[in-house]
C-alpha cells in the first residue's frame, strides 16, 4: 500500500498540528513548550450537491485544537474555491468564512460547541448554479486558526486528509460579464492630470454585471501617447469588519459578483508622456472564467501635463483686497501664458468658498491672460486651488493643489474691518407718551452712525427706568442705511409703564462681530453716546374736567 493511500484510508482523522515559534522571557523558560493550533476534523455534509436548481448549499464542519490551557478564545478563516472540470484550474472568486469563539452570527462561520482548546464551526457554502461545464468541483484551499499571538495555516497536501471537497453539478454559463457605462470619478470633473512631481491617479467608476456565475476580477488598461500603456487589475473584497463588498473605492454590490459597483484607481507614473490618455481595454472575467473584452470602449480620455508645453506664469489679482462687506464684486486674476500652440482654448479656475469664475479669459493689451472672478458679499477668503490652462492643441498646464501641482499662490482677501461701530446720536419719534397709550404706541429710534469698512447688521435695544433696571428690551438683525443710519422700534410692555423718564441704551452689531455698547449703566464697557441720553418720557393721564 502507497504512503498516498494510506493516508486517504485515515480521511478525517488525522490531525495536522503545527508548532508556532513561541519567545519565552528569561533563561528558565527557553525549553517551555510553545502552544500548538492544530486542525483536527474537516468534511462537508455531501460528497455531491446539484445546483442546478434555484439555489444549493453545502455544510462544511471543522475542529480546531489549541494546546494552551490558559487561552481563552481561537478564531480563523476558511477559504473555499471551486475548481474547473475542463482546465484543472481553481476559477473565480473564493469564499472565506470566518469563524471566532462563541460566535453564531452574521452569515459567517457558526460555533457549534467546544472549548477554547478544542472547538467546532460550520459554515453552509452557497453552491454556485453557473460553471464552465456541467460539473465543477469545490474544494477547502486554506484554514488558518490564531490564538493570541499564534497562528497556524493548512493548506495543499495538509487538507487532502480530510473531506475537503465535493462535486457539483452545475449550469453551464457560456457568456461573459458586461459593463455599463464608464466615467470618471473626479473631484473637479475635469480631465487634466499632473504627473511632473510624481504618479497621478485616475479614479474610473462603472458597474459590472454578470447574472449567472457572478463577476470575478477584470483588468483596464490605458493607451497614451508614443504607444505607451498602464494596466491596473482588481476584483472586488468583502469589507473587513461587515458583510458589505467592495470593489476599488465603492463599497456595494450583490454576494458574488452578480451586481457590483467598481470605482478602480489607475495609477498613472511620474513624469508619463503628457498628453491624451484613453481607455484602451476593459476585460471582465467571470466566476465561471467567461471573459468579455471592450476594446476602445466609450469612456471620458484624459490629458497628463508636466508643465513642459503650455506654461503659466506671474500670477497676479487685482483688486486684492477687496470691498465685498456690502455686495458682490469683481476682481481680476491674470497671468502670463507661454508656448501655447494654436493660441489659448480655455482657462479653468477652482476656488474655495464665496468666488465663482465669471466668464471666458481675455487677453489684455499687455499681454495678460485675464479672468474675471466674482468674489460674493461677505466672502472673508477664497483660495485658488486649482487652475487650468488649456491651449488649441489640447496641450495643458495645471496649478494648485487640486491637480497636485505647483502652488500659484493666488488668495483672495476681504478689506480687513478694524473699527468696531461707532454711533454720534440717536433720537426717538415720539419722545413722549402718555401712560395709557404705551401699549399702542410704536416709537420709532434713529441711530446716526458712521459708515465704516463693516456695515452695521444688528441691533440690540434697552429700555432701563430710574432705578437702571431694564424695563423692555428687544435684539436682532438690523441694517445700515447708506447715509449709516440705523432704524428700529422700541418695543414697550404690553402691560404698560408708569409715568416718568426712560433711558434708551443699545449695542450695535457690526457683520466683523465687533460691537459697542452706548448708554447702558449694566455694562462696564458701555460708551456714553455723543449728544446725550436717548430718553422717553410716559407722561401722566390729563383727565378730562
Amino acid at each position: 500500500m502507497s504512503a498516498n493511500s494510506a493516508r486517504r484510508l485515515l480521511h478525517g482523522a488525522l490531525t495536522l498540528v503545527v508548532m508556532v515559534a513561541t519567545t519565552m522571557v528569561g533563561a528558565s523558560a527557553a525549553h517551555a513548550a510553545a502552544p500548538r493550533l492544530g486542525l483536527t476534523a474537516l468534511a462537508f455534509a455531501d460528497t455531491t450537491v446539484d445546483a442546478t436548481g434555484s439555489y444549493a448549499a453545502n455544510t462544511l464542519t471543522w475542529t480546531v485544537t489549541n494546546t494552551d490551557p490558559d487561552a481563552d478564545y481561537v478564531f480563523g478563516t476558511v477559504t473555499m474555491r471551486m475548481r474547473s472540470t475542463v482546465t484543472g484550474e481553481l476559477v473565480g472568486h473564493d469564499w472565506v468564512a470566518r469563524y471566532a469563539y462563541q460566535e453564531t452570527c452574521c452569515g459567517d462561520g457558526v460555533y457549534e460547541s467546544g472549548t477554547p482548546q478544542e472547538s467546532t464551526y460550520s459554515f453552509a457554502l452557497p453552491v454556485r448554479r453557473y460553471s464552465d461545464a456541467d460539473t465543477a468541483v469545490w474544494e477547502v484551499t486554506k484554514v488558518s486558526v490564531s490564538s493570541r499571538d499564534a497562528t497556524a495555516t493548512f493548506s495543499g497536501t495538509r487538507l487532502q486528509s480530510f473531506g475537503y471537497r465535493f462535486t457539483a453539478r452545475t449550469l453551464i454559463d457560456s457568456s461573459g460579464p458586461s459593463a455599463d457605462s464608464i466615467s470618471l470619478n473626479s473631484p473637479v470633473r475635469r480631465p487634466y492630470f499632473y504627473v511632473g512631481s510624481g504618479p497621478a491617479t485616475v479614479t474610473y467608476d462603472f458597474t459590472v454585471q454578470d447574472w449567472q456565475s457572478g463577476f470575478w476580477k477584470g483588468t483596464i488598461r490605458l493607451a497614451g501617447p508614443g504607444g505607451t500603456t498602464v494596466s491596473t487589475g482588481f476584483t472586488w473584497e468583502r469589507e473587513e469588519y461587515s458583510t458589505g463588498l467592495r470593489c476599488g473605492r465603492v463599497s456595494s454590490g450583490q454576494q458574488d459578483g452578480v451586481y457590483m459597483a467598481c470605482s478602480i484607481d489607475v495609477v498613472v507614473p511620474a513624469d508619463a508622456a503628457a498628453g491624451n490618455w484613453r481607455v484602451a481595454a476593459l476585460v471582465l472575467r467571470n466566476n465561471a472564467g467567461g471573459t468579455t473584452t471592450y476594446k476602445n470602449p466609450t469612456a471620458p480620455s484624459i490629458t497628463t501635463t508636466t508643465n513642459s508645453t503650455v506654461r503659466a506664469s506671474a500670477f497676479a489679482v487685482d483688486p486684492n483686497p477687496v470691498d465685498n462687506w456690502r455686495d458682490s464684486v469683481m476682481t481680476e486674476l491674470s497671468m502670463v501664458v507661454t508656448d501655447t500652440r494654436k493660441g489659448l482654448s480655455t482657462v479653468e479656475l477652482d476656488l474655495t468658498g464665496g468666488c465663482q469664475q465669471w466668464g471666458l479669459p481675455t487677453t489684455r493689451a499687455d499681454g495678460r491672460v485675464a479672468v474675471q472672478v466674482r468674489v460674493y458679499q461677505q466672502t472673508e477668503k477664497c483660495v485658488v486651488e486649482g487652475l487650468a490652462v488649456v491651449d488649441g492643441a489640447g496641450n495643458v498646464a495645471l496649478y494648485g493643489s487640486t491637480y497636485g501641482a505647483p502652488d500659484p499662490g493666488l488668495t483672495i482677501r476681504r478689506v480687513p474691518s478694524t473699527n468696531p461701530p461707532i454711533a454720534r446720536s440717536a433720537r426717538l419719534d415720539p419722545s413722549s407718551v402718555p401712560a395709557s397709550e404705551v401699549a399702542q404706541t410704536s416709537v420709532k429710534l434713529t441711530i446716526d452712525a458712521e459708515v465704516q469698512v463693516a456695515p452695521i447688521n444688528g441691533l440690540g435695544v434697552y429700555l432701563y427706568d430710574a432705578d437702571g433696571d431694564v424695563v423692555s428690551q428687544s435684539f436682532g438683525g438690523s441694517s445700515q442705511a447708506p447715509d449709516g443710519t440705523v432704524t428700529s422700534w422700541l418695543y414697550l410692555p404690553w402691560q404698560g409703564l408708569a409715568p416718568g423718564e426712560y433711558t434708551v441704551g443699545f449695542v450695535l452689531s457690526d457683520a466683523a462681530r465687533a460691537s459697542t455698547a452706548y448708554d447702558m449703566p449694566d455694562r462696564a464697557d458701555s460708551r456714553t453716546l455723543p449728544g446725550g441720553p436717548v430718553v422717553l418720557t410716559v407722561t401722566e393721564d390729563v383727565s378730562a374736567g
